[in-house]
């Protein structure tokens, strides 16, 4: 028995048509959605508190009408499109829903990921800052659990064709539905540890097979990663690196439905459009959940500016040094400042020490605490026309800064509701 289940986003702003491309190809039961980085969400939480009826991922209703076929035929989808305000998503999803002639299709909704109260009031110790989040109540912004696939298995197992999450874990939209559709149960750590490698290497979206979303074929024998037929292949060397995506510890992997050893996985080109990968393990889950907490960092400046021809690197050196000069009264009110320059350092800093390329550009970032110390920044930032560069930029926003944190799972109670469009 296996379960075949597709990738639809990787984050904001992903195109929609390549997965409701692979919804409508009859290859899947279930598409996962990971909608959310780190930055994201706080920016959605910041909406919220603008406008209590806003926060989730604005693209909901657009999501339902593409992939109305989709719902229709049966398929089921999964994804954490409820961002700061999962309750707003599911309005979205239900008018979308109704609208298009589908009253009745039922809708999961988790809740219970905001943690900010709990973060404040068991004063939880931020590592990143230095200090517990009392003492950065001021700047906090939002708290946010990454939970697991639980209440995904739970929904799913209640009839919802589409559940809604807020900081549901990446890999966690899709080892829900795989557990659920192979009836795997979340103790049993070794196939957990399974279907979170299939997420694990899925969340990447189309970054793991480079245009077109992939889908995985999860079973006990391992997980399969594969594309439509006939859109290209799927070559090892550009999926098989995805298992170190952002893992920290390969023998340790904590995650909040399991802690997975990839350690001998094993990817293998199964044909020239599929990558088979075994040898996932597990052990039991974490008995915190990792916490993302938003903070109000003030504002940011990033001005740019091309330079060209030769001593293009110098002349850019020299523009920094001006800036630096040009800044120093308005030392007091800058919090963090740095200079890259793109092309000769700003991947790698000193360690590239040479060639003498034809053009460079300046990048100049300045982090300040309030809205009128960036403006007269931004000013300065003008004269570094002064270098005989072109195509100068200018661009100022929040400041929105993430660090984690971990809190114990009793502290976080979820809350599940089958809600009928």
């Amino acid at each position: 028995m296996s379960a075949a289940i597709g990738s639809g986003s990787i984050g904001e702003g992903d195109r929609i048509g390549p997965g409701v491309a692979l919804a409508e190809s009859g290859l899947v039961r279930y598409m996962g959605f990971d909608c959310l980085a780190e930055r994201t969400l706080a920016l959605a939480e910041a909406r919220r508190v603008e406008d209590e009826a806003t926060g989730q991922d604005e693209r909901m209703g657009e999501f339902v009408e593409r992939y109305l076929g989709f719902l229709g035929s049966g398929g089921k989808m999964v994804g954490n499109f409820g961002a700061a305000n999962p309750d707003a998503a599911v309005a979205d999803a239900v008018t979308a829903l109704r609208g298009a002639g589908l009253s009745g299709t039922p809708v999961g909704v988790v809740r219970g990921d905001d943690v900010i109260d709990a973060v404040l009031e068991h004063d939880v110790y931020l590592p990143e800052r230095g200090c517990t989040a009392r003492a950065e109540k001021a700047r906090i912004v939002s708290a946010h659990a990454y939970i697991g696939a639980d209440t995904i298995v739970h929904l799913l197992d209640e009839g919802a064709r589409l559940v809604i999450g807020g900081r549901i874990a990446d890999a966690s939209v899709f080892v829900g539905p795989i557990c659920h559709e192979l009836g795997w149960a979340l103790d049993d750590w070794d196939r957990v540890a399974v279907a979170t490698l299939a997420g694990h290497l899925l969340e990447g979206g189309a970054g793991r097979t480079l245009d077109a979303y992939p889908m995985a074929v999860v079973s006990d024998d391992g997980v399969e990663i594969t594309r439509q037929p006939g859109t290209g292949p799927v070559p090892v060397d550009s999926v098989k690196r995805a298992v170190a995506h952002e893992v920290h510890d390969p023998a340790t992997y904590l995650t909040p439905d399991v802690v997975a050893d990839f350690t001998d996985v094993v990817a293998t080109q199964a044909a020239p459009d599929r990558v088979r990968f075994t040898g996932a393990r597990g052990a039991p889950k974490p008995e915190s959940y990792k916490v993302l907490v938003a903070l109000d960092l003030g504002w940011k400046l990033v001005a740019e500016i091309s330079l060209g021809g030769h001593g293009c690197v110098d002349r850019a050196r020299a523009t920094e040094g001006l800036m630096r000069r040009f800044l120093e009264p308005f030392a007091s009110d800058i919090d963090e400042m740095r200079f890259d320059i793109h092309g000769v350092n700003a991947l790698f800093g000193a360690q590239h020490g040479g060639g003498t390329p034809a053009d460079v550009r300046l990048r100049m970032a300045v982090r300040c605490p309030s809205r009128e110390a960036v403006d007269a920044v931004t000013f300065e930032a003008n004269q570094m026309w002064l270098s005989g560069g072109g195509g100068l930029t200018r661009t100022v926003e929040r400041a929105i800064g993430v660090t984690p944190a971990l809190l114990p799972r009793t502290h976080v109670p979820l809350e599940t509701e089958v809600v009928v469009a």
